[in-house]
């Protein structure tokens, strides 16, 4: 699974609209817009925060819903 579609599958689990994935990632809504049009590429970090953040949902799913905007 690319970077990309990662993206997308995490925002489609936690049922995040497109303001509030752009705020779980810290990226502003314009960046997040682009890499889920495709325009831009979303960087390899991107990969990384959400391995993190699946570890952390996984591990403590408490702690993790700290990180969820809602």
């Amino acid at each position: 699974m690319d970077t990309k579609d990662n993206l997308l599958a995490t925002q489609a689990r936690l049922a995040l609209d497109d303001h509030r994935m752009a705020e779980y990632l810290g990226v502003k809504i314009t960046t997040w817009r682009n890499w889920k049009g495709g325009q831009r590429k979303p960087p390899a970090v991107a990969d990384r925060l959400l391995a993190v953040l699946g570890t952390v949902e996984a591990l403590s799913p408490a702690l993790h819903d700290q990180f969820v905007p809602r």
